[in-house]
């Protein structure tokens, strides 16, 4: 069973970050420099000339020895483990690169943090964050130029490298989700006990043969290990499960999310910023809530909006209930025949208050970190 109530006081350290936390951009970015560049593209070169270079997930981390590189991307992962819960990498290479060549630098950087998990039950290792609409009927909100609220994935971490940025909107924000645990801690303590319990989740239309198409267990929305606050958070799919099960959210539960919205979308509680082209973001996923605002893509085909995603875990990364896996194991298991089937626009339509959503704004000093 999901714990009901922490048992602990946290003590999260610099987990428990807020907007005012960063000074600038270089406290939570690793800027690769030409020599990093340099080792990465000579590890590329090398699976190019073997002709191993897609697809990018049959390399593996003996192909990826780097040297001064291996130092920072060691720190970066520490950083995503226990520092603020996130890094944002700089300067991957993109001039005179395909976007093979990068798919496999991103590939690369990604087995210095961990193995890979199946994103979905097509069982893809390497996502593409892009507009489908006009090719999917029914694609996930990732791959729409729709809002995404704030909210975690079923993994450890995710990684986003920008292959293209937008014409417009796409503003990328983070939330410490152990922040907005102690900021309900002091401002209504009494509704954490819903949120320990937590939620049915829908599983989307990706379950097995036999398997239930929501989680027959509750997902805890916190959940507190030695003092470890740990968070699992997307309101659509839980709104979407409780209502699968025939299990309505109850007043009290509408209160415990909609405070969480409420803090979780408040200025001086996020950080936003854009993805420029040869950025990748990594993030721990069980600290760190993330979003997108609308956007408008570019005119041509060629300068459209794509990020690269990974979904990575560690040994040892965080102690966490088995509860906030979706399925037996983490990530989407491989199902052979099956797909995403679910309608997500109505999954934002089920939540009985639908709120949660993040201003459309322009990213400009005045939201986002100095």
């Amino acid at each position: 069973m999901a714990q009901a109530q922490p048992l602990h006081p946290s003590t999260n350290g610099r987990l428990a970050w807020r907007r005012d936390t960063f000074k600038n951009p270089a406290d939570y970015t690793i800027e690769l420099n030409d020599g990093d560049r340099s080792e990465l593209m000579a590890a590329v070169d090398t699976v190019h000339r073997q002709g191993r270079l897609t697809p990018a997930h049959a390399l593996g981390p003996e192909d990826f020895r780097f040297k001064r590189l291996a130092q920072s991307l060691l720190r970066g992962f520490e950083e995503v483990k226990s520092g603020y819960g996130f890094v944002l990498l700089r300067g991957l290479p993109v001039e005179g690169v395909t976007l093979d060549e990068f798919m496999a630098a991103v590939w690369g950087i990604g087995t210095h943090f961990g193995y890979p998990l199946s994103q979905n039950a097509q069982g893809e290792l390497i996502g593409h964050v892009i507009d489908a609409t006009r090719q999917e009927q029914t694609p996930r909100m990732f791959r729409s130029n729709l809002e995404l609220r704030l909210h975690t994935d079923v993994t450890a971490m995710i990684s986003l490298a920008c292959w293209h940025r937008s014409m417009e909107g796409g503003v990328s924000y983070l939330a410490s989700g152990v922040a907005i645990h102690e900021e309900i801690k002091r401002r209504a303590p009494h509704l954490l006990a819903p949120l320990y319990e937590g939620y049915h989740y829908h599983r989307l239309g990706e379950e097995g043969e036999g398997e239930e198409t929501t989680t027959p267990y509750r997902m805890p929305v916190f959940a507190n290990r030695g003092g470890q606050i740990s968070c699992r958070y997307q309101r659509a799919g839980l709104a979407a499960g409780q209502r699968e099960r025939n299990l309505p959210l109850s007043d009290l539960d509408i209160q415990a999310l909609d405070l969480f919205d409420e803090v979780a979308r408040a200025p001086e509680m996020r950080l936003a910023f854009n993805l420029d082209r040869g950025d990748m973001l990594v993030i721990n996923n069980y600290a760190v809530l993330h979003a997108r605002t609308k956007f408008t893509e570019f005119p041509e085909a060629e300068r459209r909006r794509h990020l690269v995603r990974l979904w990575l875990d560690a040994p040892g990364f965080r102690d966490v209930p088995r509860e906030f896996n979706l399925f037996a194991v983490n990530g989407v298991p491989k199902q052979e025949g099956r797909s995403c089937t679910f309608d997500f626009r109505k999954l934002y339509n089920d939540d009985p208050r639908a709120t949660g959503g993040m201003p459309n704004l322009k990213l400009s000093e005045t939201n986002s970190a100095r």
